[in-house]
């Protein structure tokens, strides 16, 4: 398998990371950058870890999405799990049963602190190398590399914050933002409105994705156009019903996918599997053409999210009843996805059997297809929103005859949830813009034997956390939040 050779600083970084400066992340403990080559191997660190989780982590800068319980936490929080069978799971150690049980009612006030600090650290070191780059002596092309790169990783960095920390409907609740690594004892730490911070996201993105230097095999990960392209698809499609919302956001979320698209394919139905399998599992690989990054971990995580059929104690994981329900018997990955006993096989090996390793699958021909879809269809143009939902589900379905129902754009979301189940934050992100909500088991509360999320409730966004926040910047509690230090 191709892999993504990255340069590396021998020095590691130690960060100031007192609570308070999460906005304003610098480097210390490092000697000064004196050139263009040190600036480039400071970043290549952290890609690195990207790219060969063999090695040692840039000290100071994390994957987000690899441990840290943030999948199995964004999964717990969302409705695809079976919670009955899961609680009831003797072989699910009982750390991750805690977790569980501390987030039950959507009430987990730790998990957000560490979301908020993971995010905010890495977008402080982005700012970092954005800054040096700017001291040192480059030419276009070799700034154009290591600039763009930091600006698409913060892009994303930023977007996950809006997605988990920014009330859905409410415009003036954005998110704090410094892109200023200068800006170390003062800097605004007050929340932007939702419009400020996307104009920022979209503007990173669209500056990389039309920028003439074209990047390198060798050194970039995420500076990738299709790459930008498809996240500026994610972005408008979240941002077209939010308390940003513009006229044209779900026109360019089609015209983005489109794009991203040109360098994907859908997977077709005769040989359909749910993820691709490499002999070699373990990085980031950009060679699969259903998606535009692939992640292989061992085991670890994913046990406890989609269960972990090569274990000694097989832990199985099962789907809610609502979300079984949505697969027919001649959708392929109802087969797929589940065993006979309709327990979770979506992440299983097809060479060993396993469920042996867990992957992340970043912007999929899948997802740009159903964004296309419903951005048609929720911008009025049903017949071209049929059309790419009916393209999609014809290598899906078996024997497919045509979409017939009269609840088109219901029928893209379910789509949406039968094809993404167990992705990591697809359904918890998913749910925060549709604001739809359920009931489940509480527990062990005998006061309260059923939890509910309403409709529009103030959990479906995370808190600022007081720990890691509050009690250092005056910045405004997200509504309906009435949590202390102390909690």
């Amino acid at each position: 398998m191709k892999r993504i050779i990255t340069l590396c600083l021998v020095t590691l970084i130690a960060f100031c990371q007192g609570c308070e400066d999460y906005l304003n992340i610098k480097p210390s403990n490092v000697q000064a950058i004196q050139n263009y080559d040190e600036v480039k191997a400071l970043l290549g660190g952290h890609l690195r870890m990207y790219a060969r989780p063999d090695y040692d982590n840039l000290q100071g800068t994390v994957i987000p999405y690899i441990g840290n319980n943030i999948w199995t936490f964004l999964h717990f929080y969302g409705d695809d799990i079976d919670v009955d069978t899961y609680v009831k799971n003797n072989s699910i150690l009982g750390n991750v049963k805690n977790l569980y049980m501390e987030s039950v009612n959507w009430k987990n006030t730790t998990q957000p602190g560490i979301i908020w600090k993971i995010f905010y650290s890495n977008i402080g070191f982005f700012n970092t190398i954005i800054d040096e780059l700017s001291r040192v002596e480059a030419s276009k092309e070799q700034a154009d590399i290591v600039r763009c790169e930091a600006q698409v990783l913060r892009a994303w960095h930023l977007f996950k914050l809006m997605q988990y920390f920014s009330p859905y409907h409410l415009n003036k609740y954005g998110i704090p933002v410094n892109l200023d690594a200068q800006m170390v004892a003062e800097y605004d730490a007050s929340r932007k409105t939702q419009e400020q911070v996307y104009r920022i996201i979209i503007s990173d993105l669209i500056e990389c994705a039309e920028c003439t230097t074209e990047p390198r095999s060798t050194y970039n990960v995420f500076y990738d156009k299709n790459i930008a392209h498809a996240m500026l698809a994610q972005v408008f499609l979240y941002k077209g019903n939010s308390g940003a919302k513009a006229d044209d956001d779900y026109e360019n979320a089609c015209l983005y996918a489109k794009l991203a698209l040109e360098a994907l394919k859908l997977q077709p139905i005769e040989n359909y599997e749910p993820f691709p399998v490499y002999d070699d599992m373990t990085g980031v690989s950009k060679e699969t053409p259903h998606a535009l990054m692939v992640d292989f971990r061992s085991a670890n995580e994913a046990r406890y999210v989609v269960g972990n059929a090569a274990s000694s104690f097989p832990q199985y994981v099962y789907p809610s009843s609502n979300l079984y329900s949505l697969y027919k018997d001649n959708d392929i990955r109802k087969t797929k996805f589940f065993n006979e006993n309709q327990a979770v096989i979506k992440y299983k090996n097809i060479t060993t059997g396993y469920i042996s390793v867990e992957l992340y699958q970043f912007w999929s021909a899948a997802e740009m297809y159903l964004i296309i879809a419903e951005s048609y269809t929720r911008a009025g143009n049903t017949s071209e929103g049929k059309k790419w939902l009916e393209d999609f589900q014809r290598q899906r379905y078996l024997n497919y005859n045509g979409y017939s129902g009269n609840n088109l754009l219901q029928e893209i979301l379910d789509e949406r949830r039968r094809e993404f189940c167990f992705d990591y934050d697809m359904r918890w992100c998913d749910l925060t813009r549709l604001q739809t909500g359920w009931s489940r088991s509480s527990y062990g509360d005998e006061e309260n034997p059923t939890y509910t999320l309403e409709d529009n409730d103030y959990r479906f966004t995370l808190p600022i956390p007081v720990k890691e926040e509050l009690q250092y910047n005056d910045i405004e509690q997200n509504p309906g939040w009435l949590i202390t230090d102390t909690e």
